[in-house]
């Protein structure tokens, strides 16, 4: 069996009496005017656009140095001016130097903060936020790692302008990202119609073929490894500002249900903990499990990073890299994110997986000798 890699529609679990993803969403959405939209691209396209025909004077974004290349891509389509904010290689951001680039041009800066993890954010950065929100700045707050918490945006009396989360990372959909609008803006620039492209059509058969491996032995794991490949190189290269979220996933997040992909993701996280407490040389990034903590990955840090992730596919256990650093982070005035970017690796914890499934994880990791 393999362990981790995208999601396909064998990994679908129906609700069964508990609220589906969808019925959650509703509820913490509530009066608050919501887009659901084709991919986390579209919806940072979907948020400029709409943000400057609200009024909003917005002319260059502020993004974190510890980031992926996708955040990145559609300010580059809009032509928009980026800079970047310092992230520390512990993943805590330094908010002198996020307040000091953001008062530069408050009015015209819009400040895009991650969720790392699924893991609650620093009361300091809260409030370096406020205070951004406070004098005039507009804020997105990128939930894509939290989307699975209770509250995926933060708990407290400030909130951005607008919260959102890409869901491919986390549920077995084929596409899609929610919008929220937590300032309450009516979006002017949307589209219910779903953009149908081959995008969509890669994805729906990579999991399709997947689907047909992981449950009954079919095929064979380089067919849809490839066709996966080939999904994002399409979205890379046409994602749209107003593309809908497709039916087929509209259909999957009313069906699967959230109690028990929270339950065993936590679960799972305590158990790799346990578990590689006396493993040397492999480091958990994130020592503890605050309550309010929906893991999206176990991520630890390691020496000779590329070696172990080799290491592990040969047994069949497939970690992400979260990230490497996009060529426009330069390492030279960004050592920390650099550090962590040449590191960093997320060992797999969601809900496809069992503790004994953790454990045979645990000992490919001791087994491991660079």
């Amino acid at each position: 069996m393999e362990i981790g890699g995208d999601f396909c529609f064998a990994d679908i679990r129906c609700a069964n009496g508990e609220p589906s993803y969808q019925k959650v969403l509703d509820g913490l959405s509530k009066g608050r005017p919501v887009s659901m939209l084709a991919s986390g691209r579209t919806a940072y396209l979907n948020a400029w656009l709409n943000l400057k025909k609200g009024g909003s004077l917005v002319r260059r974004a502020l993004l974190p140095s510890y980031l992926c290349y996708s955040m990145l891509s559609p300010f580059h389509r809009m032509g928009v001016e980026t800079e970047h904010y310092r992230v520390f290689s512990d993943l805590s951001v330094d908010t002198d130097d996020l307040m000091e680039k953001a008062f530069d041009d408050i009015q015209g800066t819009l400040v895009v903060t991650l969720n790392y993890f699924g893991f609650p954010d620093s009361v300091d950065l809260l409030s370096a936020l406020a205070e951004i929100r406070r004098r005039g700045g507009a804020v997105v707050y990128d939930a894509t790692h939290s989307a699975l918490c209770e509250r995926p945006w933060p708990h407290t009396t400030f909130e951005p302008n607008l919260c959102i989360m890409s869901l491919r990372k986390s549920l077995p959909v084929v596409d899609g990202a929610v919008c929220v609008w937590l300032d309450g803006s009516e979006p002017a620039f949307c589209s219910n119609e779903a953009q149908l492209s081959g995008f969509h059509s890669a994805r729906a058969l990579a999991m399709m073929m997947k689907s047909a491996y992981v449950a009954d032995g079919f095929g064979n794991r380089r067919d849809y490894v490839l066709l996966f490949a080939q999904a994002e190189a399409a979205l890379d290269s046409s994602f749209s500002a107003s593309a809908a979220m497709s039916p087929v996933s509209r259909s999957i997040l009313k069906r699967v249900g959230i109690e028990e992909i929270r339950r065993v993701r936590r679960r799972n996280f305590r158990r790799l903990l346990e578990e590689l407490a006396t493993c040397g040389g492999v480091h958990a990034l994130i020592s503890e499990l605050p309550e309010d903590a929906v893991p999206l990955g176990f991520p630890v840090v390691v020496e000779d990073r590329d070696l172990l992730w080799r290491h592990l596919e040969h047994y069949g256990i497939h970690a992400d890299i979260h990230w490497e650093l996009p060529p426009e982070v330069p390492e030279e005035e960004y050592p920390e994110s650099a550090w962590l970017a040449r590191r960093i690796l997320t060992l797999p914890c969601d809900q496809r997986y069992s503790e004994e499934d953790m454990a045979r994880m645990a000992r490919v990791l001791k087994e491991y000798r660079p």
